[in-house]
């Protein structure tokens, strides 16, 4: 029996059409190492192949977006930046658990949480610093469930609500709800979390053109510096 052709062998992967069957053979690029996962989307894209057809396949096969590390935690922080926990979790599912262990950026998203959690006023004095925690913990004294059911306490805590909530998306001009609902796909859901999302990766994913996510990444980050 002849030997099976390497092109007809990569034609019969998802989403490897014939340019890109014809681009990665010419690279000595077989359809065994995107099944053994034996290459990444760098790899895809330094052979030659189109950076949104390699992030497809990526997606497709659980590829690594690369094999050195420090490439895939500065993209894993930047993606996650700003993003609620819900978002986070969404992103970090999307990688998949054996990308994030090989890549070593597993860590990524906790180090942003705690990056998140930190004082919101980058620091200051000792005297700055013991106000504020005397006032959280006043804050946390007067609230349920600690017994106090005055009227101060309950309107605290909508206050506090209030300010955590974060603003939809559909509040920008020029994203109505069927924009809204293309971003959510995304994983992106807040004013907060489109201001700092990867405006490639997120074009790649909703397969929609880059100049109107940036379009919309600007109206975000308008809103957001507005607001401060």
């Amino acid at each position: 029996m002849p030997p099976e052709d390497p092109r007809e062998e990569l034609l019969d992967l998802r989403c490897v059409g014939p340019a890109t069957a014809d681009v990665l053979a010419a690279a000595d690029v077989d359809a065994a190492a995107v099944e053994s996962k034996a290459v990444s989307h760098a790899d895809l894209v330094e052979a030659g192949v189109n950076p949104g057809v390699a992030a497809r396949i990526r997606r497709e096969h659980s590829l690594q977006w690369s094999f050195e590390g420090g490439q895939d935690l500065d993209r894993r922080a930047e993606q996650v930046r700003g993003l609620h926990d819900e978002e986070r979790e969404w992103v970090a599912a999307s990688y998949g658990a054996d990308d994030a262990e090989a890549d070593g950026s597993g860590g990524a998203a906790a180090e942003e949480a705690a990056w998140q959690d930190r004082d919101p006023s980058g620091g200051g004095s000792e005297a700055e610093t013991d106000t504020a925690e005397r006032d959280e913990a006043a804050w946390r004294d007067r609230s349920w469930p600690n017994g106090d059911d005055s009227d101060e306490a309950a309107s605290d805590e909508r206050e506090w609500r209030e300010q955590s909530t974060p603003t939809p998306i559909t509040a920008l001009d020029g994203v109505d709800e069927e924009a809204a609902e293309l971003l959510s796909r995304a994983g992106v859901t807040s004013v907060r979390s489109l201001a700092t999302a990867h405006v490639e990766h997120v074009a790649d994913s909703l397969e929609v053109p880059a100049e109107r996510v940036a379009a919309w990444k600007d109206a975000a980050r308008s809103a957001e510096q507005f607001t401060r």
